[in-house]
């Protein structure tokens, strides 16, 4: 995954959280400094789940410009709704049908000094199947 979304590239003056970006200016976007923006997050650097729920609903299309997962606006992803309910179901498949364990050492969720978003150590997870094996497709 890479640390910035892709380049836009501004058609007229505007101004953006106070800042005025002139016409034709190339504007990238850092989703790493997004996640971590003390501003917007309440505890930015610990994993919370839950700061992406809205009365227990589920949605990675927001339009407050707290992280940018499918784009946002008139440009945004037409297939956003539907990205999100693959991502859903396909959680889901993998909960219901394997029992998951951490690796004996846990799992480490440092970041690599020359990476971003990239761990040191690759996370790992133990799937044991828990359905009878003619339910798997092969």
């Amino acid at each position: 995954m890479s640390p910035f979304n892709v380049p836009h590239k501004f058609m007229q003056d505007t101004t953006v959280a106070g800042y005025h970006i002139p016409k034709g200016s190339h504007v990238l976007v850092s989703r790493y400094g997004l996640g971590r923006n003390s501003k917007v997050w309440v505890n930015p650097l610990s994993f919370d789940p839950e700061r992406h729920t809205n009365d227990g609903h589920v949605s990675l299309l927001e339009n407050d410009l707290k992280f940018i997962s499918f784009s946002t606006g008139r440009r945004g992803c037409i297939a956003g709704v539907l990205g999100t309910y693959i991502t859903t179901m396909l959680l889901a498949r993998m909960v219901q049908r394997f029992d998951w364990t951490p690796p004996p050492k846990g799992i480490d969720l440092s970041e690599a000094a020359d990476e971003i978003l990239t761990p040191a150590i690759p996370v790992t997870a133990f799937a044991k199947p828990r359905l009878p094996p003619n339910l798997y497709p092969i």
